[in-house]
């Protein structure tokens, strides 16, 4: 069965029952959220395994991941593609998360389910280059990327620690958040955004209790935002002043999406400074697509603003 798509008012509810379960450390919250996000649009099954998101030029954009067409798609709020950039000379191994800075977007092919990848890589696009055409052909500058940390390439099929689905623009770098399969956790690696070869230390640890598949910053309102699932339930952990070196937040809180559990949440990103917006690909009775999360709601509901 499809979830229809229903346009709603955004101020309307989002989320109904939430029941706050706090941790040893004082800052970390972690909220249970029962009803379903408000949906924003419904994708084409050319977008069926949507993985990260931007918001721009007023609009969603979103790829497919894991041999996929090396293209971009600008959806909007109806569920069209109105646009296409496919990028020259580049190969989608497994693309799983985009950012953005003033002058370029990213594009992460960093995906690495078995753990036995050498050729990760960052594309760099420059925005300038973008013309209003429906479908549009630019030359990607490629940065190659890979794991200090990791010196045992033997394939492990979802058992280890070196999988990324997730990189943000911070200041005059690029922070990546490793998906760990083996124990739960993120690590946060940083790199410059100029072309070249790079080897990344991990700068941080947290323990994230879930697989992480997305990740948004905010500069104007200093949240960071990562997306992921814990057995198929959907979460996002929100980390307040994040100082893009440690995840020491002034706080941090977890909201478990109850309301869509069963869904394979991929892509998030910011709207504006209260607006977030959540890519789920086609699973079982989910069709791919994006829904609304409004903070102002959330932080209501918690009793914290």
């Amino acid at each position: 069965m499809i979830r229809k798509l229903y346009f709603v008012p955004v101020i309307a509810l989002l989320f109904s029952s939430v029941n706050p379960v706090f941790c040893q450390k004082s800052n970390i919250h972690i909220v249970d959220v029962e009803k379903a996000p408000i949906q924003y649009a419904l994708f084409p099954e050319k977008a069926e395994e949507t993985s990260g998101l931007i918001w721009f030029e007023d609009a969603l954009w979103t790829f497919n991941d894991s041999g996929g067409d090396p293209e971009l798609y600008k959806i909007d709020s109806l569920g069209k593609i109105t646009q296409t950039i496919v990028l020259e000379k580049a190969k989608n191994h497994d693309w799983e998360d985009i950012t953005q800075d003033d002058q370029y977007i990213y594009v992460g092919d960093f995906g690495n389910n078995l753990g036995n990848r050498t050729n990760l890589m960052i594309y760099k696009i420059d925005k300038e280059k973008i013309e209003p055409d429906e479908k549009i052909t630019i030359e990607a500058s490629p940065m190659s990327i890979s794991f200090a940390d990791q010196t045992d390439f033997t394939i492990r099929n979802r058992k280890h620690n070196f999988d990324c689905e997730s990189m943000i623009n911070y200041g005059d770098s690029l922070i990546l958040f490793s998906k760990d399969w083996g124990d739960g956790k993120t690590r946060m690696y940083k790199t410059a955004k100029v072309t070249g070869r790079y080897p990344l230390e991990p700068v941080a640890e947290f323990n994230a209790d879930g697989l992480v598949t997305g990740a948004s910053y905010n500069p104007d309102n200093g949240k960071l935002a990562l997306i992921g699932y814990k057995n198929f339930v959907p979460f996002i952990w929100i980390f307040e002043n994040f100082d893009g070196k440690s995840f020491n937040a002034e706080n941090i809180t977890r909201y478990n999406l109850m309301g869509i559990t069963n869904s394979q949440t991929e892509g998030i990103c910011w709207m504006d400074d209260d607006t977030l917006l959540v890519s789920t690909e086609q699973r079982d009775e989910f069709q791919q697509g994006a829904f609304i999360l409004k903070l102002s709601d959330l932080a209501e509901l918690t009793g914290r603003k």
